[in-house]
């Protein structure tokens, strides 16, 4: 499972801090070619954050391609 704390009292806007969390990972090989990530639902649940929060920092993950979305 993904440990991420976010910074409810940040500036930084949750998606945004999610984002950076995931990118780092991605690009520091934590996370391996083809390794699925856990649904928006259950990360969002998992963290307590909203699933609109999970489901933006994915699309800017999509967006740079270091993310595949697949149904």
């Amino acid at each position: 499972m993904i440990t991420f704390s976010p910074d409810f009292a940040g500036t930084l806007p949750l998606y945004e801090q999610l984002y950076d969390f995931l990118k780092a990972r991605i690009l520091d090989g934590t996370f391996s070619s083809g390794e699925k990530l856990p649904s928006k639902r259950n990360l969002a649940k998992n963290l307590g954050v909203s699933v609109i929060t999970v489901e933006k920092s994915y699309a800017l993950l999509c967006d740079e391609g270091l993310l595949e979305s697949r149904v």
